[in-house]
């Protein structure tokens, strides 16, 4: 059962990053100065997570909002799924540095300590009996997304009830192409770690 578990929070946990890989940053119109856009671009993003709807991830997700529709295979909605996981999630924009096409913005990023909450919930369901009774039974029947599910809403409701949370600074890079600014490759990783509070999926 316990490489059962872990197996399905894995999936969980690089589904719900697979949003963070899409990832982008809107044009900004004109009049406003390098540092303006930026600004804007970043509030704009993450503001939209912070309260994820249909609509606000539309915006930051463009044409990959339809990527997150694999978990629905699941039985999971994947907005009641990043809802979950930005439920408590804040942003402050700090000091934007720019030197022509390339800029650094400082962000800091806090949100629920997410490695801590699954690492903690893994191991709780594997110690209740009523959970590997149902989630065995879904196994032998091969009923993969009743078994996912059960999983998957013990973690949901571990999410939501974890006053435990983490801060993070990252300085991101930025790349102007064609009169829009956006994140660099090289700080994809660090974006998509600090967004779901520091998460390193190497161990989990």
């Amino acid at each position: 059962m316990s490489n059962i578990v872990k197996r399905a929070t894995t999936v969980l946990v690089s589904l719900a990053m697979s949003a963070g890989l899409c990832f982008g940053l809107a044009a900004c119109s004109g009049g406003q100065s390098e540092e303006e856009q930026i600004r804007a671009s970043l509030d704009e993003a993450l503001s939209a997570l912070k309260n994820p709807t249909a609509e606000s991830l539309e915006k930051v997700l463009g044409d990959n909002v339809s990527s997150l529709d694999q978990v629905k295979q699941y039985g999971i909605d994947p907005i009641e799924m990043l809802q979950h996981f930005f439920g408590k999630f804040d942003y402050s924009i700090g000091d934007i540095k720019v030197n022509g096409d390339t800029a650094d913005a400082k962000v800091t990023m806090e949100n629920v300590d997410i490695q801590s909450v699954i690492t903690e919930t893994t191991a709780n369901m594997q110690n209740d009996p009523e959970f590997v009774k149902a989630a065995t039974e879904a196994y032998t029947s091969g009923d993969q997304t009743t078994l996912y599910k059960l999983i998957f809403d013990k973690v949901f409701a571990a999410i939501d009830a974890s006053d435990k949370t983490v801060s993070n600074t990252v300085d991101f890079k930025l790349i102007k192409k064609d009169g829009k600014w956006d994140i660099d490759e090289s700080s994809a990783n660090d974006l998509i770690s600090s967004l779901y509070g520091g998460l390193d999926m190497s161990a989990l």
